[in-house]
């Protein structure tokens, strides 16, 4: 596996929501402590939709391979979408769920474009939680 230094997570100019921020965080911290998750992040390529549905808030996540944008609202088209409270949010980037079970319970809705189904579950894969001691 190669080894990949840095995939700057930014927010673009314009957002300035606390959901964009959160998600900053929570993507710097996974890529920071994991150079596979890094790697992961270099592959993916994509746009994701996040919508806390009780809040109002919707951020766009651009995954572009050498970076990933974050701005406040939907700025389509997406590859997917992710819509539910924001706790179920917060639990799906703190990689404590995962979002098809989310989905099935009725606690997120998730849909996908047909050419990028996977997508979701490939975001998933970059911030579901490691096993203790195994980054």
């Amino acid at each position: 596996m190669t080894a990949i230094a840095d995939i700057p997570v930014r927010l673009d100019d314009d957002a300035s929501s606390g959901l964009a921020s959160i998600v900053q965080q929570f993507l710097e911290q996974q890529l920071a402590d994991s150079a596979r998750r890094r790697v992961r992040a270099a592959r993916l390529r994509g746009r994701l939709g996040l919508t806390a549905t009780d809040y109002d808030a919707s951020v766009t996540v651009d995954f572009r391979g050498d970076e990933i944008a974050i701005s406040d609202g939907s700025a389509g088209p997406f590859d997917a979408t992710i819509a539910g409270s924001y706790q179920s949010l917060t639990k799906l980037l703190q990689g404590r769920s995962n979002p098809l079970i989310e989905h099935l319970r009725g606690r997120l809705k998730v849909t996908s474009r047909i050419g990028n189904l996977f997508f979701p579950f490939r975001v998933h894969r970059l911030m579901k939680l490691a096993p203790e001691g195994n980054h």
